[in-house]
């Protein structure tokens, strides 16, 4: 995988939006909420949906990350002024699936890695995809989880990365 100059660069810009987002208030929690419920409903929505599947410790890391992916799109104008569809977010969603149900029936480690190291590839926001994934390697609360919820969520997260992507 090729890791670019803007890929570095942007570890700075999210380091200090991880620091924001670990350091929220109420007022931050309701003034953003209700930025994301206007501009991008779907995604508040997938949010919410987690308290019913989740604990209110895990639903709270959950939160910090959507959080983060927002900061990190929120300044892009189509993010803005196109919203993601059901439909939008299934489609990059069954693609996910799909390619790690591939994976699966894929033989050697080599051969899984090479799939997933091509997929990343594709992401343009690749610095923010390793933030989310150094977040559920290393939060206690998500380490406790069961794997497989925690699997599914990922997918949705990647997923939405991919859709704000390219809106």
């Amino acid at each position: 995988m090729n890791i670019t100059q803007n890929d570095y660069n942007e570890t700075t810009e999210l380091a200090a939006l991880i620091y924001r987002i670990d350091n929220i208030d109420a007022e931050y929690v309701n003034k953003t909420s209700d930025e994301i419920f206007k501009q991008q409903p779907f995604f508040l929505n997938v949010l919410i949906g987690f308290r019913l599947d989740t604990s209110p410790e895990e639903l709270e890391e959950f939160m910090k990350i959507f959080f983060l992916i927002w900061e990190y799109f929120r300044q892009n104008k189509n993010v803005q002024i196109k919203q993601v569809s059901v439909s939008f977010f299934e489609r990059i969603q069954n693609r996910n699936i799909q390619m790690l149900q591939y994976v699966e029936g894929e033989h050697g480690e080599n051969a899984g890695m090479k799939i997933y190291g091509n997929d990343l590839q594709n992401l343009k926001s690749k610095a923010l995809f390793t933030a989310v994934l150094f977040r559920y390697n290393n939060r206690p609360v998500l380490l406790k989880m069961d794997d497989n919820k925690k699997g599914i969520i990922l997918i949705g997260i990647k997923s939405f990365i991919e859709c704000f992507e390219t809106i």
